[in-house]
C-alpha cells in the first residue's frame, strides 16, 4: 500500500511518544523547511546581500531594494514568520548569534537556496583563515531561543557549525555543514576540535534532517546531557575522524533513517544514560577512510551503553562492520545482526552491502534485497521526502515494509532510473515548409512501459520506442506549438519532456 505524503509524521504524532515525551517536533521538522510555511508576500522577506552591487546596508530595512549587508543585521531585527533570505552564491563571513525567536507554527527561517534543492550555493562562518586572522568560531548559535529554522545553506567554522544551547524547536534542516576542526592549511585558530553540530543545555525538540554532515573530527552531531525530544533524521554524516551521531544522557533521543559511511570510529553510539531512545532505519556501513590508519579497537557501527539500553529500541539497520563487531549492546559486543536478537532486539536488522559506489563518494543505494524498500515508514521522525526532497518510491521487485507501505533504509531514496528528454526545431524541406524534427529519448525504468509524443496541435499522438532518435512532423498551420513526451508504465513513474517549436512558411530551394 502506498504510502501517503506525510504518512510516517501523522502516524508519528497519533499515537507515539518516547519517555513519556509527545512527539510535535516531527511534524514541525517538515513544516519549517518547507516554504509553504513561509508567507510569500514581500514584507514576511528581509533580504540580505553583500555583492559589490547590492546597495545593502546593516541600517536599511532588508528590503530586496536596500538588503541587509550581514545574516547579523537581520537576525537582530527578524520576528516570527519572516524569512531571512540569503542572496544565492553569496559568502558571509563570521558568526551569526540568533537573539530573537520565532513562535509555534510561525518560525524565523534563515534561508539560502530552495530547500528542495540540496546544492547550497551560499555559505555562512569562516571557511578559510590565514595565519594571525581571529575566525568566527561558529557559523550559527542559538542560546535560549525558540522555533527557529536555518535551511539552505553552507555551513563552516572551526568550532561548530551549528551550536543549539537551550534552545526549543529549532530546525536544522537541508545544510552542508563541515565544521569542528580548528585546523585549516596548517593554521590552528582554537585549541582543541569540537562536533559539527551540538545540541546541548536544556533544550527540547531539536531536528537535524536532511543535512551533509561530512569530515567531523569529534562527532558529526553531538546530543549533550540535558536535552530532550531531538530528532536526528535522513542524513547523510561522512568522513569523520571521530563519530558520527554521539548521544550522552539525553533520553529520548530518536536517529532514523540516516546513512553513515566512512567513519572512523562508531558511527552511532548512546552514551550514558540515554534510555528510551531509538535507532531505526539507518545505513551504518563501516567503509573505511585511508586517513583512519586501521580498525580502531572500538569501531563498533552500533554502540548502546549500559545505561542507555532501557526502553531503547534498534531495528530495521543494516549494519556492516570493518571490524570484529557490529553491535555493542550494555558492554556486550555482537558480530552479526543475527547475535544481537539474542538481546531482543534487532529483529529486522541484516549486514548486506548497500552497493554504493567504491569509485566516487556516491551514497545512493543499489536495488538490494534488505535495503530498498526495507525500512519501516512508520518510524518516529521518519519525514515525508529524502536527503534529496524526493518522495518514497515503490521498486516493483521487492515487497513493500510493512503493510503500511515501503520506504528504503538511509537518507536517500532510491529512485525510477526513467528518464526522458525532448528538443525540437523548425525543419522545413522540399514539399514539407511546416515540418518540424523532434530528438525524442526515453531510457527504461524499474517497470515496462510505453512513451507517446504529442505534438501540440490536435493530432494523434505518435509511439516513441526506447533509446534516442528523431521524429518528423507536419503541422496543419504556421504557429509555435508545445510537444510532450509522456513515458511511463502502469506499475511506475510517468515522466513529461516539452520543447516548444515554431513552424512558418519558408523559401524551399
Amino acid at each position: 500500500m502506498p504510502v501517503p505524503r506525510r504518512a510516517g509524521l501523522a502516524l508519528a504524532i497519533a499515537g507515539s511518544a518516547v519517555a513519556g515525551t509527545a512527539l510535535p517536533f516531527t511534524a514541525y521538522a517538515e513544516s519549517t523547511a518547507s516554504t509553504e510555511s513561509v508567507a510569500s508576500t514581500e514584507s514576511t522577506v528581509l533580504h540580505v546581500d553583500n555583492g559589490p552591487r547590492s546597495n545593502c546596508s546593516d541600517s536599511g530595512s532588508g528590503t530586496r531594494e536596500r538588503p541587509f549587508c550581514t545574516v547579523q543585521a537581520a537576525a537582530d531585527v527578524a520576528g516570527p514568520g519572516q524569512t531571512v533570505q540569503l542572496a544565492p552564491g553569496r559568502r558571509f563571513t563570521g558568526q551569526v548569534t540568533v537573539r530573537r525567536s520565532g513562535e509555534p507554527g510561525r518560525p524565523i527561517v534563515f534561508q539560502g537556496a530552495e530547500p528542495t534543492v540540496h546544492a547550497p550555493d551560499t555559505s555562512v562562518g569562516t571557511r578559510h583563515w590565514a595565519r594571525g586572522s581571529a575566525p568566527a568560531p561558529h557559523a550559527f548559535v542559538f542560546e535560549g531561543v525558540h522555533d527557529v529554522t536555518v535551511t539552505g545553506l553552507r555551513l563552516d567554522a572551526p568550532q561548530e557549525g551549528v551550536l543549539v544551547k537551550d534552545s526549543t524547536r529549532i530546525a536544522v534542516d537541508h545544510n552542508d555543514v563541515e565544521a569542528g576542526d580548528p585546523v585549516r592549511g596548517g593554521v590552528r585558530a582554537f585549541p582543541a576540535a569540537t562536533p559539527s553540530v551540538r545540541i546541548t543545555g536544556a533544550g527540547s525538540y531539536v531536528t537535524v534532517s536532511r543535512n551533509r554532515i561530512s569530515a567531523a573530527p569529534v562527532s558529526g552531531v553531538a546530543v549533550d546531557a540535558g536535552t530532550s525530544g531531538v530528532v536526528v533524521t535522513t542524513n547523510l554524516i561522512t568522513g569523520g575522524a571521530g563519530r558520527g551521531v554521539l548521544v550522552t544522557d539525553a533520553p529520548g533521543t530518536i536517529v532514523v533513517g540516516n546513512t553513515f559511511g566512512r567513519n572512523c570510529w562508531s558511527d552511532l553510539e548512546f552514551a550514558g544514560n540515554s534510555t528510551g531512545s531509538v535507532a531505526e532505519n539507518n545505513i551504518l556501513a563501516k567503509r573505511p577512510a585511508p586517513r583512519c590508519g586501521g580498525t580502531p579497537p572500538t569501531a563498533v557501527p552500533l554502540v548502546v551503553s549500559a545505561g542507555s539500553v532501557r526502553s531503547t529500541r534498534v531495528d530495521y539497520n543494516t549494519v556492516v562492520p570493518w571490524g570484529p563487531y557490529a553491535y555493542s549492546w550494555g558492554d556486550t559486543p555482537f558480530a552479526t545482526p543475527e547475535a544481537f536478537r539474542a538481546v531482543g532486539q534487532g529483529a529486522s536488522d541484516n549486514a548486506v552491502d548497500p552497493g554504493f559506489a567504491a569509485d566516487r563518494e556516491d551514497y545512493t543505494p543499489a536495488a538490494v534485497t534488505g535495503v530498498t524498500d526495507a525500512a519501516d515508514p512508520t518510524a518516529l521522525g521518519t519525514l515525508a521526502t529524502d536527503l534529496l526532497g524526493a518522495e518514497p518510491a515503490d521498486h516493483p521487485r521487492f515487497p513493500g515494509s510493512t503493510a503500511w507501505g515501503y520506504r528504503d533504509r538511509g537518507a536517500i531514496e532510491l529512485q525510477d532510473p526513467l528518464r526522458v528528454r525532448l528538443s525540437a526545431r523548425h525543419h522545413p524541406r522540399t514539399g514539407h515548409p511546416l515540418n518540424a524534427r523532434f530528438a525524442a529519448g526515453y531510457t527504461t525504468g524499474w517497470a515496462p512501459g510505453t512513451a507517446t509524443l504529442d505534438f501540440g496541435d490536435g493530432s494523434a499522438p505518435r509511439a516513441v520506442d526506447p533509446g534516442y532518435g528523431f521524429v518528423d512532423h507536419d503541422y496543419p498551420a504556421a504557429g509555435t506549438y508545445t510537444a510532450t513526451l509522456t513515458a511511463g508504465g502502469p506499475t511506475g513513474p510517468v515522466r513529461t519532456s516539452t520543447a516548444r517549436v515554431t513552424v512558418g512558411p519558408a523559401p524551399i530551394g
